[in-house]
């Protein structure tokens, strides 16, 4: 199950891995909506034409159209933009403004909330237990992310992981590598629990994790969140019955794959 979970990630890697040198143009609606993607042609009084990321091709009317955001330096982190504004009625002309702007995330306060599995070996209790996680906390311009982190983890009796988390951007894109670091505590969800007459008490324990990730933004607050990283973590906990004249103590220690997908939303630009 591992060797099928880790090939699956690869090839999700292999996909997307391309898009991470590349620069995107957005075509932006009166609606509201953000095509992401490369602009193929551009007709003042017609249409234009775009690819998007997923390498659907599509092509509206000028007049359906807010702005053009085209960049013309595929080479450099900032390009040209291309901003379109509506016909100028008194010359029934169409104009197009250049300005500067850095494609990529803004600064600002941040939600970022995945699922995934902490995977281990195929002789473990617990092979592949679910875990649901949430970071909220502030992307700053310099590539530094700082947040917190809390979540639900089915290991064992249910525990809460609660963490610093620590980011950074090795690329400000629009499909974005980063590093990542967390560090804290897991909180048993109960500290009580009775099996076959003999009592357990938990207390939690460390945890911790490294790894490596990726922002695929598709939208002007909204990107995708993938990905992988090392996990350790401790659960502390007593074991207490009639037959013994002492409580014992115990701590297991897993060492696991933790593999994650999920959303970033730049909360305060929704």
């Amino acid at each position: 199950m591992l060797k099928r979970i880790l090939l699956s990630f690869v090839v999700t890697a292999l996909v997307i891995a391309p898009a991470i040198g590349q620069t995107t143009d957005q075509v932006i609606l009166k609606n509201g909506t953000t095509i992401r993607g490369n602009i193929v042609s551009i007709q003042p009084e017609g249409n234009v034409t775009i690819n998007d990321l997923a390498g659907n091709t599509w092509v509206y009317a000028m007049s359906d159209v807010k702005e053009i955001l085209k960049t013309d330096s595929p080479a450099t982190a900032r390009g040209g933009v291309a901003t379109y504004s509506q016909p100028d009625r008194s010359s029934g002309q169409e104009t197009y403004q250049y300005e500067t702007q850095a494609p990529g995330f803004d600064p600002g306060f941040v939600n970022m909330t995945t699922i995934g599995f902490l995977a281990g070996s195929q002789s473990s209790d617990y092979i592949a237990p679910f875990s649901m996680q949430t970071s909220f906390g502030y992307f700053s311009g310099t590539g530094l992310y700082g947040g917190f982190l809390a979540g639900l983890e089915f290991l064992n009796i249910n525990h809460i992981p609660v963490m610093l988390d620590v980011q950074y951007a090795l690329r400000n894109s629009d499909v974005m590598p980063v590093l990542i670091a967390r560090g804290g505590y897991a909180i048993p969800s109960k500290t009580h629990r009775e099996y076959y007459e003999t009592d357990f008490t938990y207390s939690g324990g460390f945890t911790g994790a490294v790894g490596m990730g990726l922002k695929i933004r598709t939208r002007e607050s909204f990107a995708w969140d993938v990905s992988l990283l090392y996990r350790y973590m401790q659960i502390n906990y007593t074991e207490e019955n009639e037959w013994q004249s002492f409580p014992r103590t115990y701590k297991d220690v897993y060492n696991r794959l933790e593999i994650r997908i999920g959303f970033y939303l730049d909360v305060l630009n929704r």
